[in-house]
């Protein structure tokens, strides 16, 4: 049935709704008159004639504007300008996109926005600008689901456009609800696991999410107990009805082996070998240039650190005035760095020149993150989400090899309680590729080797090692700050005790913590190394 813009006042709220009406409201319909406190427009008429509706609005005494449906709600901004509402609620389980919450914040007169979930960034915005943001989420994803995800927080899960379904539990309709709910760019989902009862589940979650059109890909060759052939009308017939009524499509991923017993049946052997040595050549090339891709940015990244180390980048090495040490201040430095009292350190450059270099090649840079005994020795960035750099390099191109990060959480001016920089761990040994060098007995044999070097804009600072492991998925680590003295205390004897070596190193409430974390055991595990800051 056809739907029209419902606008209906109760006290100082309006209600902006989308809905089926009744035969007599109906004769309401494009007429700028009342009927039961409420206004009817078909959606074109509204955005033809929305001077006209604001006009009878205007003397309506109206503060709140209440937004009951998804699909309509870009039109209330019609309203926000010109009611002067103060309190805006999103009344749908559901976020929008990043466009979606910038448009409200040029809305000068709003005090206040009720919404299901806001990402933490846009969170502040509003805040900085005097608005204060209540949002209603309540159900949580399961850590199980985060794993399956490789996300470790929900910022990751908003921006996530493609999910697998790897496996079934019992909560797992649960989770998929709220990521629903609360991401806004799914383009597919992956199902590696089969049964009705999930994918018509699926199918109602994406029938009730107004907001996006989604691809189901089923994936044949983990099809164990042929499902998808025993219900293949079935599936068919599911199709259909997406297509038709839905926003969805399912397609199925056929596996290399079905495909040549099923599909090339008619082909002579000639023809099968043929195609195979066609198949292993295409591989092979895909191979190569992937390979050879992965090198040239292994090549840029590099020459980008040599070029920094070396004060040449960009401009006359003037530009960086080298300063460099005398053996005598190289020994200080080394008898300093075994205890957790230092006079202030310094390094072969002097940063903050390097720093301008680097903030003209990317205005995001916060710093300079070395460790010794590994490749780490990278500029570190940070973006106001911590999705951007897992596929940016620092010149903000795509890449499958990201950058290095500090966590959108952290303060870039000042140290916080625990300061936690993320990297890929590439096979090439570039970005975080070489931190797992941490664990081994080698490494730690040379005391250098346990002293990071991070080099910010307001001084040059150097951690101490103090714990390093791998660990199942989990967050537990990821906090950046602590109310007590008893919660900062429980977290450094947390991550201890997870500590594949021990150190005698104090870490006291007030202390500053850097953390570094990468992926291990392909991305179902977390490779994380601690280390306190050495007191000047």
């Amino acid at each position: 049935m056809k739907e029209y813009i419902v606008l209906t006042i109760g006290d100082n709220t309006l209600f902006f709704n989308f809905r089926t009406i009744n035969e007599e409201e109906n004769k309401f319909v494009n007429r700028l008159e009342f009927y039961n406190a409420s206004l009817f427009f078909s959606l074109k008429y509204y955005k033809k004639n929305y001077s006209k509706i604001i006009e009878l609005l205007k003397n309506k005494n109206i503060e709140i504007l209440t937004i009951k449906r998804l699909i309509t709600f870009k039109y209330s901004i019609y309203l926000l300008k010109e009611l002067t509402i103060k309190k805006l609620r999103l009344d749908f389980a559901s976020t929008i996109s990043l466009e979606d919450y910038e448009m409200f914040l040029e809305i000068d007169s709003l005090e206040e926005i009720d919404c299901y979930y806001m990402p933490k960034f846009i969170v502040d915005k509003f805040n900085n600008k005097g608005v204060d943001v209540k949002l209603y989420n309540r159900e949580k994803v399961s850590d199980r689901f985060m794993l399956m995800q490789d996300a470790f927080d929900y910022e990751t899960l908003y921006y996530k456009k493609n999910i697998e379904i790897r496996e079934k539990y019992d909560n797992l309709i649960n989770d998929l609800k709220e990521f629903l709910r609360i991401n806004y760019n799914l383009k597919s989902i992956h199902l590696y696991v089969f049964s009705k009862d999930l994918i018509s589940s699926i199918m109602d979650l994406i029938n009730k999410d107004e907001s996006r059109e989604i691809i189901v890909f089923l994936h044949q060759g983990y099809d164990e107990y042929n499902f998808i052939s025993k219900n293949f009308l079935w599936l068919k017939e599911v199709n259909k009805k997406c297509k038709d009524e839905y926003t969805c499509e399912f397609r199925i991923v056929y596996s290399n082996s079905f495909l040549v017993n099923n599909l090339f049946k008619q082909l002579t052997f000639n023809n099968l070998k043929l195609i195979s040595l066609l198949c292993i050549y295409v591989s092979l090339v895909s191979l190569i240039i992937i390979k050879s891709y992965e090198y040239v940015e292994k090549m840029s990244i590099d020459e980008l650190n040599a070029s920094i180390s070396n004060g040449t980048y960009g401009a006359d090495t003037n530009d960086f005035e080298l300063d460099r040490l005398d053996d005598e201040e190289e020994n200080d430095e080394e008898e300093d760095s075994t205890n957790n009292t230092s006079k202030p350190t310094s390094t072969k450059y002097q940063f903050e020149k390097v720093f301008a270099k680097l903030k003209k090649i990317n205005n995001e840079t916060v710093g300079f993150l070395t460790v010794n005994g590994t490749n780490i020795n990278y500029p570190i960035v940070q973006h106001n989400d911590n999705s951007y750099y897992l596929k940016r390099d620092i010149y903000k191109k795509k890449s499958s090899m990201g950058w290095v990060y500090l966590d959108y959480r952290n303060s870039k001016n000042e140290f916080d309680s625990n300061n936690i920089i993320y990297g890929h761990s590439m096979l090439n040994g570039t970005m975080f590729g070489t931190l797992k060098n941490v664990l081994t007995s080698n490494f730690r044999k040379n005391s250098d080797n346990m002293i990071i070097s991070y080099d910010t804009p307001n001084g040059q600072y150097k951690f101490k090692i103090f714990s390093g492991y791998r660990v199942e998925y989990t967050t537990d680590y990821l906090k950046t700050d602590f109310e007590s003295k008893k919660e900062f205390d429980s977290f450094v004897k947390l991550i201890r005790g997870r500590s594949t070596f021990k150190t005698n190193d104090k870490v006291v409430y007030g202390d500053k913590i850097l953390t570094l974390s990468t992926c291990a055991g392909n991305g179902k595990k977390r490779l994380v190394v601690h280390a306190v800051l050495i007191k000047e």
